[in-house]
C-alpha cells in the first residue's frame, strides 16, 4: 500500500549520533534552542506522558470510573525515556481514544504514547521516529470460521477506537468503521450484537482472548498493520529531537524489543525493515 509523503517516517539519525545520545541530552537541556519544550520539561524535573489503548491489556474487573485498561509497554518505555532524559515519568493514561492529541494539543502534556500516524494526526501534532508496528486485526464471536477475503468485509458491522475508524476509511481499507471511544465499549457492541466485529491491535485482540474467554472471541481476519511513534505537540522540536534520541537508542541496543516481549509475550514487529 503507497502512502503520501507526509506519512513517510522522519530521516533516521546517524549510528553515531545515536550511540552518542546520554552524552549530549544534557547539554541539550541546557539549550535555548528555537524553543522552550524540552529546557521546560528539565525545569520541572518531570516528563507528562499521555499513555493511549494501543498496546494495552484488558483487566477482567476494571473499576467503574477506570478505563479497564493498562498498558505496561508504553508505561515503561515512558520511564525509560524520561530516564534517558534525567527526569521522571509522571503517566496520565487515557480515558478514550483522542484524548492523547488534544492533551498536546491543549498543553496537559509533553508527550503522547503512542497514536497510530494517520493523516488526520498529522495535521493536529509532530510525531516522533516510529518505534512499533502492530497488526490490526478483525475479532468476532461465535465458532471458527475460514478468514474472510477483505472485500467481503464490507458487508459486516466493524467497529475501532475513533482515532483508527477514520484511518481505515481515509486510506480504503474499509468503506464504513464505525468510531467507538474505548476497548471496553468495541467489546460491549460486540457481545450485545450492535457490532459483528471489532478491529482491534494484535496486543488488545490477544489479551481479549486470554483474558476474557467467557466472551467467545475469536480472530476473524487479519488487516495491514498500523505503524505507531511518540508524538509533541507542534513546535515542540527540541522535545522531538532529544525523544528521537532516546527511542533510537533504545531500538539500538535492544532493551524496546526485550521490554515488548517481556511486557506483552508476543514477538516484537520493528517499525523498520531489516
Amino acid at each position: 500500500m503507497s502512502r503520501t509523503p507526509a506519512e513517510f517516517p522522519p530521516p533516521r539519525p546517524s549510528r553515531r549520533a545515536l550511540l552518542g545520545a546520554p552524552l549530549l541530552l544534557p547539554f541539550a537541556a541546557r539549550a535555548q534552542g528555537l524553543d522552550d519544550s524540552l529546557a521546560g520539561v528539565v525545569r520541572r524535573g518531570v516528563l507528562r506522558v499521555s499513555v493511549s489503548f494501543w498496546t494495552s491489556r484488558f483487566l477482567p474487573r476494571p473499576g467503574p470510573d477506570a478505563p479497564g485498561m493498562r498498558d505496561g509497554f508504553h508505561d515503561a518505555l515512558s520511564r525509560l525515556i524520561a530516564q534517558q532524559l534525567g527526569v521522571r515519568a509522571e503517566l496520565l493514561p487515557v480515558r478514550e481514544s483522542g484524548q492523547g492529541a488534544s492533551r498536546l494539543i491543549e498543553g496537559e502534556v509533553d508527550v503522547a504514547l503512542a497514536p497510530p500516524i494517520t493523516r488526520q494526526l498529522l495535521r493536529q501534532i509532530m510525531f516522533c521516529s516510529p518505534h512499533l508496528n502492530l497488526d490490526l486485526v478483525v475479532v468476532a464471536r461465535g465458532a471458527q470460521a475460514t478468514e474472510r477475503p477483505r472485500q467481503r468485509l464490507q458487508g459486516m458491522r466493524l467497529g475501532a477506537l475513533s482515532v483508527l475508524a477514520a484511518a481505515l476509511v481515509d486510506r480504503g481499507t474499509l468503506a464504513s468503521v464505525t468510531p467507538v471511544a474505548t476497548p471496553w465499549q468495541l467489546l460491549r457492541l460486540l457481545t450485545e450484537g450492535q457490532l459483528d466485529g471489532a478491529i482491534l491491535t494484535s496486543v488488545t485482540a490477544d489479551s481479549a482472548l486470554r483474558e476474557l474467554p467467557e466472551l467467545g472471541l475469536r480472530v476473524q481476519q487479519s488487516l495491514a498493520p498500523a505503524t505507531f511513534a511518540a508524538a509533541v505537540a507542534y513546535g515542540a522540536h527540541d522535545l522531538r529531537r532529544a525523544v528521537n534520541l532516546a527511542i533510537e537508542q533504545l531500538l539500538l541496543d535492544g532493551r524496546l524489543a526485550d521490554l515488548f516481549r517481556r511486557e506483552t509475550g508476543l514477538p516484537f514487529n520493528p517499525p523498520y525493515p531489516e
